[in-house]
């Protein structure tokens, strides 16, 4: 027990040296100093403006912030156009909403001449569900080049339900 006293006296006695009291003030100071670096480059990245930017990682377009946009108006058009008994209707209600999330990406910055390539040039760590989104766009190119695609009301409903995935997760929907 007395070498355990020992040693907190020890301790206790470099913790209030002059040495060790440096070493806090010179701590301290260096603490101050990076948390004014950390305020100064919120300010000066303007925090109010883009905080969204800053949680998702990416430039979203104001359509996504923008939750009375017209990109909501042409949703409701799709999703209408799926729940209607026409297979006609449902395959462009596909195609309008690829060309929605298109235009989204392209906007996002994201590089390519088309959607597919602008696809391949998005990680799946960049958006959750990228894979759907590419199968969703697969399955509109084949309602654009296949003159004798059948879809089904099944089919139609989950490729829009993966549209409207990507959207939610940039909370354009709710």
């Amino acid at each position: 027990m007395d070498t355990a006293n020992n040693i907190v006296t020890v301790l206790w006695a470099i913790y209030d040296s002059a040495f060790f009291a440096v070493v806090k003030f010179i701590l301290g100071i260096y603490s101050v100093v990076l948390l004014a670096d950390v305020i100064l480059m919120l300010i000066q990245r303007g925090v109010s403006g883009d905080m969204r930017d800053t949680k998702l990682g990416m430039d979203v377009p104001p359509e996504m912030i923008n939750k009375k946009s017209k990109l909501l108006k042409k949703w409701d058009k799709i999703t209408t156009g799926i729940q209607s008994d026409n297979e006609s209707r449902w395959k462009v209600s596909i195609i309008e909403a690829d060309n929605i999330i298109d235009d989204l990406i392209a906007r996002m910055k994201y590089p390519g001449e088309n959607m597919s390539e602008r696809l391949d040039g998005i990680n799946p760590g960049q958006i959750d569900n990228i894979e759907e989104l590419r199968t969703a766009h697969a399955l509109r190119n084949r309602i654009i080049h296949e003159e004798d695609f059948k879809l089904d009301k099944k089919q139609a409903e989950e490729i829009i339900g993966y549209y409207e995935n990507f959207l939610r997760y940039f909370e354009v929907l709710e």
